[in-house]
């Protein structure tokens, strides 16, 4: 019986170094550093009039600064239309209004 053969050894060599390089980089991608998020978060919620406000504005942070790797671009648009807006309204009606409007604006 013959032990592995040398190809076979490369190739497999060559997948386990590409897992363990792709690795660190998935990880950093998806909230490695959360000083950006942080950032959105201190200066959008700080002026936050409603709790349905404080949640789009959260919901906006996370997917700029946590999954923002994986949004298109009009996805983008969409939540910095959000954070430009809604951070003074009071209502729940006024914030459902501007999240349709920012719909509207960058075609979701």
């Amino acid at each position: 019986m013959s032990g592995p053969r040398p190809q076979a050894c490369s190739k497999l060599a060559y997948l386990f170094l590409s897992i363990s390089l792709a690795t660190p980089f998935s990880a950093l991608a998806y909230g490695g550093d959360s000083s950006d998020y942080d950032q959105c978060i201190l200066h959008s919620l700080a002026n936050s009039q409603s709790i349905f406000a404080a949640r789009e504005i959260s919901n906006s942070c996370d997917a700029l600064y946590r999954n923002g790797a994986m949004l298109l671009p009009r996805e983008r648009a969409y939540h910095l239309c959000v954070l430009q807006n809604v951070q003074t309204v009071r209502g729940a009606f006024a914030v459902n209004e501007i999240l349709h409007a920012c719909r509207r604006q960058n075609q979701m």
